[in-house]
């Protein structure tokens, strides 16, 4: 498969996985159409959960390019206090970025206490040594491996992070941008255990997820070409075509992923919204594109965004299948 020469450098200088808000105000910016400025908004959906009938999605907003966490409670805008007393004990969610635009989690624990979790985005801080940060203070790995922490997990109150290892290398612009290799899972404690690539793998620019039902049993979300993920150390590759998992959960006995798949095996434009079952997909919505997914009972809620491309995302989830457009 042939990619964009603009794809490849930005994968390469910022590591697409985790610099897709970046990729979006980039975008926004260049709609050859002109039916979309820079500076109009646009939203998506990134987590979404499920507590005593409250349906809680949180996402990104991007307003004259200013990048900002949204929150939706049974499909209205709230404030991040009032979703926070209707989370769930031992839950974790995805923000947007933090102000240091730092990918940010919030994990509220079993005592009812918020923490918050976020990751450098592979721009060579810290000379590329693996770190992340609880409550604003930094917390290094103990050696001097090179690579970034992207995600994490919670099982029991016990963190599981996932990332890559990689080098760094020129940038186009000068100094030293991180380029991933490998994906790795890390108890926050033990040494890491690295991932190998499916052979299906066209090229690999990070890991999206991790879902952990304890340290034996953990799921990651890889960025490889295909939409794919590890069950421990097992790659489980979930269609031929280019494709994204962006969330990983387990109900029952069973392990959905939520993500997206390209009918026409693009990389760029025109995704389809989707979640696979025991890896069976179930396709969502044409030009579209899902990032969270929920399990209540008998009912399947995915979040995510509706739009051919990212300057045009509009947030929304769709609860078996139906979608609930959500406003800006």
């Amino acid at each position: 498969m042939n990619y964009p020469k603009t794809y490849t450098t930005f994968k390469s200088t910022l590591g697409k996985a985790f610099a897709l808000l970046t990729l979006i105000a980039l975008l926004a910016g260049c709609e050859k159409d002109g039916s979309q400025r820079s500076n109009d908004p646009l939203a998506s959906g990134y987590s979404i959960l499920v507590n005593n009938g409250n349906v809680l999605v949180s996402g990104f907003k991007s307003n004259n390019g200013a990048f900002s966490t949204k929150y939706w409670i049974n499909g209205q805008s709230a404030e991040q206090s009032g979703y926070n007393a209707l989370v769930k004990n031992q839950t974790i969610y995805r923000q947007a970025v933090d102000e240091q635009f730092r990918n940010a989690y919030t994990y509220k624990g079993r005592d009812g206490v918020i923490q918050n979790y976020s990751f450098d985005q592979g721009s060579g801080a810290e000379g590329g040594r693996i770190f992340y940060y609880k409550n604003n203070s930094m917390v290094r790995m103990g050696n001097d491996s090179i690579g970034t922490l992207t995600s994490v997990s919670f099982h029991d109150d016990k963190p599981t992070f996932a990332g890559s290892l990689g080098k760094m290398s020129p940038g186009v612009s000068g100094g030293l941008s991180y380029v991933p290799q490998t994906a790795f899972i890390w108890d926050g404690h033990s040494p890491l255990i690295e991932l190998t690539l499916p052979e299906q793998s066209t090229l690999f620019w990070g890991v999206s997820t991790v879902f952990s039902n304890g340290f034996n049993e953990v799921y990651v979300g890889g960025l490889c070409g295909v939409p794919m993920y590890w069950q421990n150390t097992e790659p489980v590759v979930l269609d031929a075509r280019f494709g994204e998992v962006w969330q990983i959960t387990k109900s029952g006995s069973d392990i959905y992923a939520a993500g997206l798949i390209n009918k026409y095996n693009s990389n760029s434009t025109g995704h389809t919204a989707c979640y696979w079952k025991n890896g069976v997909l179930h396709e969502l919505e044409d030009n579209a594109q899902a990032f969270g997914i929920f399990i209540d009972g008998e009912d399947i809620y995915v979040s995510g965004a509706v739009g051919g491309v990212p300057a045009k995302y509009r947030p929304c989830y769709w609860k078996n299948g139906t979608r609930v457009d959500l406003p800006m």
